[in-house]
């Protein structure tokens, strides 16, 4: 019995110590406007997937939408069954909307910067 008991006490510590927040993703920050008729801020941040054409957007609120960039074409496809990417024209940040949320990125965002 005070092997179950030590048991659920262990399981119980182990469970406190996930409460902690994750630290914030790594990447440049972006703006978007997450959420119908919401202004434009400089509040996600864009990840590029290493050694992929993959990146990924996230949120504030810890959503994240994750893209496949083809750099022949300058397409973005959505992954993981996400809404269609709808390109607005321009020149500029790409800048394009996944249902309600509205994003402006990096012209080849799957491409790193050069330090």
């Amino acid at each position: 019995m005070s092997l179950r008991i030590s048991s659920a006490l262990v399981g119980l510590g182990l469970l406190a110590g996930c409460g902690g927040t994750s630290p914030p993703p790594e990447g440049e920050t972006i703006e978007c406007a997450i959420g119908e008729g919401a202004a434009f801020a400089s509040a996600c941040t864009l990840e590029r997937v290493a050694w992929t054409q993959e990146i990924i957007l996230h949120h504030p609120d810890g959503g994240f939408r994750r893209l496949a960039f083809d750099p022949a074409s300058g397409a973005l496809a959505p992954l993981d069954g996400a809404d269609p990417v709808i390109i607005e024209p321009g020149e500029g940040p790409l800048q394009f909307a996944i249902g309600a949320d509205r994003y402006r990125i990096p012209r080849e965002p799957a491409t790193a910067p050069t330090p």
